[in-house]
């Protein structure tokens, strides 16, 4: 197998060194914000939100990139070209898209779509390609780095569900589905990344799992429909992502470091158009210059009595 091409990590951004204490005038500030806008705030989250459903992020505190220095993405040009780092990602994936799939929503993104559902909240873009805001009830989302629920083929273009993919990997791989039931029985399970990525066991190969070609072209490979590193936002998506920043009066940031520049140009849009933005996250951000309000916070500790104090 060819080495993984190293990468430097970068958007590790400063960790929480305070926290603003959630008072009562911080959920009357948060509140009045919802209530100045109504029906015009755009919604923007990362992996910080889907953290309290079990699904790890990134950069957080505990986030792979602090806890695994060493860690190395897949890239995007490495899964368009290479056999080889297409049976690396589908064979970790192959254990990992399981617990994945049996995270559920929690209590923010409940918040989020309560706060649509009420006209408070115009839309939402996400980073995170989990899926749990639609599964929450919202309904205007954007997922700006795709979404892991789907596989897409690399020549015709042809889209299938990952539990169809995945029922195909089994059938091709009955050793792996053996060991994976093995593994359940006993009640362990490998470390996971947010993107449904595992770390395997040494005895098992990469070079031994096998992956199905496309069935609609009968030649083309599939992949997930997510952005990767190296890879970029579809231009439709940008496009979309900047028409509804244009269409909100202001921007509520929650769960993320804006460490990636899809996200941090929104935010950067929205104050070149003088727009609010206020910032929910618990650690240093790469908007913090730019936002009117920053409440060092995890979201799950304001959203939802927020809700409760708009409901009055």
């Amino acid at each position: 197998m060819a080495p993984a091409v190293r990468i430097k990590i970068k958007g590790l951004y400063g960790l929480p060194t305070k926290r603003t204490p959630v008072t009562p005038a911080v959920l009357s500030m948060l509140t009045g914000f919802f209530q100045q806008h109504k029906g015009h705030v755009l919604g923007l989250t990362g992996a910080g939100v889907s953290v309290p459903s079990g699904v790890p992020d990134y950069r957080g505190t505990n986030g792979t990139y602090r806890v695994h220095g060493e860690y190395t993405p897949i890239l995007h040009h490495e899964l368009v070209r290479q056999h080889a780092s297409r049976q690396r990602y589908w064979a970790r994936s192959f254990f990992g898209i399981r617990p994945a799939f049996r995270a559920k929503p929690n209590t923010i993104h409940y918040a989020f779509a309560q706060l649509e559902n009420k006209g408070f909240l115009t839309g939402l873009i996400t980073q995170n390609v989990d899926g749990l805001h639609s599964l929450a009830g919202s309904q205007n989302v954007l997922e700006l780095h795709g979404t892991l629920r789907q596989v897409s083929c690399l020549n015709c273009g042809y889209v299938e569900s990952r539990d169809e993919f995945q029922h195909r990997l089994e059938e091709l791989n009955p050793e792996w589905t053996d060991f994976w039931q093995t593994m359940a029985r006993s009640g362990k399970e490998p470390t996971r990344r947010p993107d449904g990525d595992v770390d395997l066991p040494p005895n098992l190969r990469y070079e031994d799992f096998k992956y199905p070609t496309c069935h609609h072209c009968h030649n083309g490979h599939f992949m997930p429909t997510v952005v990767f590193f190296g890879g970029n936002v579809a231009d439709a998506v940008r496009k979309q992502s900047y028409e509804m920043v244009d269409r909100a009066q202001a921007l509520l940031v929650c769960g993320t470091s804006l460490a990636t520049f899809s996200a941090y140009r929104l935010v950067k849009h929205a104050r070149e158009q003088g727009k609010e933005v206020a910032i929910v996250n618990f650690g240093q951000t790469r908007g913090d210059d730019d936002a009117t309000v920053k409440i060092e916070a995890q979201a799950e500790e304001l959203l939802p009595p927020v809700v409760q104090l708009l409901d009055l």
